[in-house]
């Protein structure tokens, strides 16, 4: 922390027009102009002290001044340019572009309507030097305190809580050993660590059937990645006594491991995947490791934030605590992490009541009914602008999925489209990482899982494609089949694409994806439909699955897509049908296809449009007596 005098004279007026007043709330202006207006305006002389400051060294992140001698900064000061847009602040000088943020500190802000010359400035708390300063871990506590006292967030009771098989004894003295244990049932609470495995070049930790008797002994702080040993400073700092990481809390496969040892992880991993849902929903709360990108690369902020403090006297003749800060410490500059774009985690961001996220430079909160972070800025309670913040955007994927067709549908959509945007290191890994999300659909609403869709909404759920946009099925989306069996034909989770899933008509409305016309009617009848589990958890992967329907085939030939948007369409279809358009799953080669090879276009749906009738297909092929998926038609029109 660095404190300068307060600036100049606080009684001056604004005695001629000056810089800051000629932009407005932004713009573009000169030292020498911004000098001379110093003396009869307290806003310009804030400027030229930070500006002075700036050069000299002495603002956060720099270590020396921009000139050699008095002559030097003279000239520099000459040709020095500031541009400013409402609370930034980038000074311009040869060499040296620095982009700060003038805040106002909350905890000291006075009158909300206090400005400085008729500028208010955002008004922000200070952060913890770095996430695990104890600053940082107090506000933390804080925040879990005030949620478990005054929100309405679940609050499980020990007689509630259905615990995993494992967890980590991390109590003790900072960098003592831990132990992993077998709950009996009273071991609560407990914290989860949401993070990412990584390239395993990087050192990592795994529980095995060879490793789980000698973790059970203890496990040295040294031997612990530095992700581990952050997380478990994290409980010891909350008085948090057990923790729960998935890679040391679940058998792990392993290099030369017996067919006997692969069969007792598997088992052991289908049973904890199955209740993986539970796992998260009873946390006390789960760790969300936002900037680590391996076991090893640790989760606390890399770089202190440092505030400038400096006094101006407001409007209204108070004193105002005005503080600069470099503008990378500032969460409009926010990216979203690597952690979120990787399919385990979602279900790791969206089950748990309460996630603390330990960023770049700040602790961020969310939970049912607030989402804060450190300096203030996120809290919506405070600031309705910080709806723009991607905590904000998933909000409603948070919530448990509603209680109704309609709703639950949505919920669902919302889900699959978030998880096959996702990346997977493995990709038979589609459903597994999928389970917990789908526990807890089972939980509100009850109903068949079959591989990714729902028995209760099927005729909607038969009817997605892959695409890069929402609503444009021809931005590209066509994958390729697994070399081993991963789901059903008719499950999105057959391919493999870098794509997300879309549908012919979304939600409630019956949006279709080029067009709008009314609700989608049945125009197949569904006989029979089942997906067998290939493990014990009955929302992981499958062994097998068919789908037996009654609808009536119209049969067509392959052909390349005369307009070219697609790898290829179908063609010689009965005279009074006209395709608008289809969506492949995937090449014609990997569907053991080619041009002119004979398919059937099955309707699944119809709604009525203004130009007629309009018919969401899946196209097939025979294979033997049954019928394969290949694609989804997008739109089959009768004139």
């Amino acid at each position: 922390m660095m404190d300068i005098a307060p600036a100049q004279d606080s009684n001056r007026s604004l005695q001629k027009e000056c810089s800051h007043m000629r932009i407005g709330g932004s713009g573009r202006f000169v030292f020498p102009e911004l000098d001379a207006a110093s003396d009869s305006c307290r806003l310009c002389c804030l400027y030229k002290d930070v500006a002075l400051a700036c050069i000299r060294g002495q603002l956060p992140g720099l270590s020396e001044p921009f000139f050699k001698d008095e002559a030097d900064e003279k000239a520099i000061l000459k040709e020095l340019r500031l541009s400013y847009n409402h609370g930034d602040l980038t000074i311009h000088a040869p060499g040296h572009d620095y982009s700060l943020v003038i805040l106002r500190d909350r905890d000291h802000a006075g009158p909300e309507d206090a400005g400085v010359e008729g500028l208010n400035f955002e008004r922000r708390y200070h952060v913890g030097r770095y996430t695990n300063s104890s600053e940082s871990f107090e506000r933390a506590r804080k925040w879990l305190n005030e949620c478990l006292s005054n929100h309405s967030c679940p609050k499980l009771g020990v007689t509630e809580v259905s615990l995993p098989k494992r967890l980590l004894v991390v109590e003790g003295a900072l960098e003592s050993p831990i132990r992993l244990i077998e709950t009996k049932g009273d071991e609560y609470p407990y914290v989860c660590l949401s993070h990412r495995w990584g390239d395993p070049k990087h050192k990592q930790l795994k529980t095995t059937t060879r490793t789980v008797q000698s973790h059970m002994d203890k496990v040295e702080w040294h031997v612990l990645p530095a992700t581990f040993r952050d997380a478990a400073t994290v409980c010891r700092s909350m008085d948090i006594k057990y923790l729960w990481i998935d890679s040391l809390c679940i058998l792990q496969t392993f290099e030369g491991m017996t067919s006997e040892e692969l069969e007792v992880t598997k088992q052991d991993f289908a049973q904890e995947n199955s209740n993986m849902a539970r796992t998260y929903q009873n946390s006390h709360f789960t760790i969300s490791a936002d900037i680590s990108t391996h076991m090893d690369s640790g989760m606390f902020s890399q770089y202190p934030v440092d505030d400038y403090n400096m006094n101006v006297m407001s409007d209204d003749g108070s004193q105002a605590s005005i503080y600069v800060r470099e503008w990378k410490f500032n969460h409009y500059g926010d990216k979203v992490p690597e952690l979120e774009t990787r399919g385990w985690t979602l279900q790791e961001f969206l089950l748990p009541p309460r996630v603390l996220h330990f960023g770049v430079f700040d602790l961020e909160w969310r939970c049912a009914e607030r989402i804060m972070c450190g300096c203030g800025v996120l809290d919506r309670d405070e600031r309705q602008q910080s709806n723009w913040h991607r905590h904000h955007f998933i909000e409603k994927a948070t919530k448990p999925p509603p209680d109704d067709p309609e709703g639950a549908l949505v919920w669902w959509e919302q889900v699959i489209s978030s998880c096959t945007s996702r990346q997977l290191t493995n990709a038979a890994d589609k459903l597994p990482a999928l389970s917990g999300m789908a526990q807890q659909r089972t939980q509100v609403r009850g109903g068949v899982y079959l591989a990714g869709l729902w028995q209760d909404s099927l005729l909607h759920d038969l009817c997605w494609y892959h695409a890069f946009m929402n609503n444009v099925p021809e931005a590209g989306g066509v994958g390729f089949r697994p070399s081993q069996y991963r789901a059903p034909s008719w499950s999105w989770a057959s391919l493999d694409t870098d794509a997300r899933c879309c549908w012919w008509w979304t939600g409630v409305y019956g949006r279709h994806p080029v067009s709008c016309g009314g609700e989608p009617k049945p125009a197949c009848e569904i006989l029979e439909v089942a997906c067998v589990p290939s493990t014990s958890d009955p929302t992981g992967a499958v062994r097998s699955g068919f789908l037996d329907i009654k609808a009536g085939l119209i049969p067509g030939v392959i052909c390349p897509d005369p307009e070219e948007r697609v790898t290829w369409s179908v063609h010689n279809l009965e005279t009074l049908l006209n395709i608008r358009f289809v969506k492949p799953d995937c090449t014609v080669e990997d569907d053991d296809l080619a041009f002119g090879s004979r398919v059937f276009c099955a309707p699944i749906a119809e709604v009525v449009h203004p130009t007629g009738l309009q018919y969401g297909c899946l196209v097939l092929k025979r294979v033997d007596t049954r019928f394969v998926q290949v694609l989804l038609s997008d739109r089959v029109k009768i004139d």
